[in-house]
């Protein structure tokens, strides 16, 4: 697949995750996250491994993000998709590109920003078709006219990060010593940490801890695969939650 195709597809898929996709598979389905980005990813690139070993690397840094009366923390579509085809073209190790990730899911804010306030401009000749009595027009400025300034504002800025990053990001990584990239890839590791610890910040319960402890030590200690890890929570959960509904 040439380059530039490979850019208007991942522009594509990032403009239609962000605005266009239906709210309930984005948030409810998660299909807007950045795990299903990373599978996405994996398989226009051919690689669903390294996909998804992208998106979930990005996907620990925004576990506990919620957004907060319309207020994101970072731009999880950018994020998610752009960053793992950006991380993926440029071959990168997934730890290094999760700092890519985040600041292009900063970035992408802007974006979100500058669609909302433009926006408007359809809401409001929306508005006025509506005082007209003209359902039809209202209906094509709501479907298809709020999708124009959405789509400039993702599709452009994704189809040129993507044709000209990856080109950049290759050329520059030729360039940056061994040592930075070493840095990068600790640094990396270390926004999951912060992910999973504002994760813990809403679920934290002191009865939980041993809970928590004995999935450290398996993992660290035991060297258990981290899917043996997951399955057996999820079946200790199961179990706490059966308890309990007899207690009651």
């Amino acid at each position: 697949m040439s380059q530039v195709l490979m850019a208007v597809i991942v522009a594509l898929i990032t403009w239609y995750v962000a605005t266009a996709m239906p709210m309930f598979l984005r948030w409810s389905f998660y299909l807007g996250g950045p795990l299903v980005g990373g599978l996405v990813c994996g398989i226009l690139f051919g690689d669903i491994t390294y996909g998804l070993q992208v998106g979930a690397t990005i996907q620990l840094a925004y576990l506990g993000a919620i957004a907060v009366g319309g207020t994101l923390p970072s731009e999880l579509a950018i994020a998610g998709y752009l960053g793992t085809a950006l991380t993926m073209s440029a071959g990168l190790a997934a730890e290094a590109g999760l700092t890519v990730a985040v600041a292009l899911g900063s970035l992408g804010l802007l974006c979100r920003n500058a669609y909302m306030t433009l926006n408007s401009i359809v809401v409001h000749k929306a508005d006025q078709y509506a005082a007209e009595g003209n359902a039809k027009m209202v209906r094509i400025m709501n479907q298809y006219g709020s999708q124009v300034v959405p789509f400039l504002c993702y599709f452009i800025p994704s189809f040129l990060a993507m044709y000209l990053g990856s080109q950049a990001i290759e050329k520059l990584m030729e360039l940056i010593p061994a040592k930075i990239i070493t840095a990068l890839g600790v640094t990396g590791g270390l926004i999951p940490a912060l992910g999973i610890g504002l994760l813990l910040t809403y679920v934290w319960d002191k009865k939980f801890l041993p809970y928590a402890v004995i999935g450290f030590f398996l993992v660290a200690y035991l060297n258990v695969n981290i899917m043996f890890v997951a399955i057996l929570g999820g079946c200790i959960a199961v179990l706490y939650m059966f308890a309990r509904k007899k207690e009651g």
